[in-house]
């Protein structure tokens, strides 16, 4: 398959003890265009390999290409009248604002105690190898003038460099 082909899937996604994390079906598919950071790496890279409408594959990414290894430290605590949604409880899962940049971060409250919330900003499937079952059940080819995120990306910071961003002495 080609970078940028729009594909079609099923799939059943289960951990190492066998329990099932996500899965799409025949009525109700994932569909992404490759190439587009839509999916996680590993899982892109085995979708990349596949080429058959009807195609069956089981693979499994390790939590490297997938979410990321658990950060014992990724925690912060903050006083309950500062979450946005107040009375909140062990285990529920709730998006802030980023610190960084404001923009909504899901996490999971892992402590309520004295006034002070503390949550886990890890992905719940961070620190986990995925395994997934998946079958290709339609792959559009890629538009001619089809362009991925990543080289997006390039393209964007070698502009940047050009508009003034990182030009050093060499400005045009």
């Amino acid at each position: 398959m080609e970078i940028g082909s729009t594909v079609t899937l099923t799939y059943t996604g289960t951990l190492d003890d066998g329990s099932t994390f996500g899965f799409a079906t025949a009525e109700n598919p994932m569909k992404f265009q490759t190439g587009m950071d839509m999916a996680i790496d590993g899982f892109e890279q085995a979708i990349l390999e596949m080429s058959e409408v009807g195609e069956k594959k089981t693979f499994t990414v390790d939590q490297y290409n997938a979410y990321g290894e658990y950060l014992d430290d990724f925690t912060q605590k903050i006083p309950m009248e500062q979450v946005p949604r107040g009375n909140v409880k062990v285990g529920q899962r709730i998006i802030m604002a980023s610190s960084d940049d404001g923009s909504p971060m899901p996490v999971t409250v892992i402590g309520v105690k004295d006034g002070i919330v503390e949550f886990d900003m890890n992905h719940p499937l961070a620190g986990k190898d995925l395994t997934f079952e998946v079958e290709i059940l339609d792959i559009e080819e890629p538009p001619a003038d089809f362009v991925s995120a990543r080289e997006k990306a390039e393209h964007m910071k070698e502009q940047s460099k050009l508009l003034g961003g990182d030009q050093g002495n060499d400005y045009r």
